[in-house]
């Protein structure tokens, strides 16, 4: 695809919006909801990420529950404040792990399958010349 020239007296007036016009979504998904596995395959996983996702978020808040901050404060609910800042941290960076390596997990090999079809086609335009 090629990118379009903008004269520079027309720059002010551009509306970048514009250029997504033109590429509209061509996937026919007519496939993916007829098939009742691959959609059962797709809420599986995302039920299974979020259970992942809670257990490492409860397994984060556990293991910031366990360790001893050293505030230096005098002021018992600034102390508390931080611990549970602190642990609610622990939790969510937890979580966030999980979840991104659990996206890693799909997106790598989509990729891949994505990548392959793309070369497929271009091979077949090639070989049509």
């Amino acid at each position: 695809m090629r990118k379009k020239r903008i004269p520079l007296e027309d720059r002010e007036d551009y509306d970048v919006l514009s250029e997504f016009n033109g590429a509209e979504d061509t996937t026919d998904d007519a496939d993916f909801l007829t098939d009742r596995g691959k959609i059962a395959r797709s809420a599986g996983f995302t039920i299974g990420m979020m259970i992942l996702t809670a257990v490492a978020f409860a397994l984060g808040v556990a293991w910031g529950t366990r360790r001893d901050l050293p505030t230096g404060t005098d002021n018992p609910i600034s102390e508390m404040v931080l611990h549970v800042g602190f642990v609610l941290l622990c939790g969510l960076l937890a979580a966030a792990i999980v979840l991104a390596l659990g996206a890693l997990a799909v997106g790598i090999p989509y990729a891949r399958s994505k990548m392959a079809e793309s070369r497929a086609r271009s091979a077949d335009k090639r070989s049509s010349r």
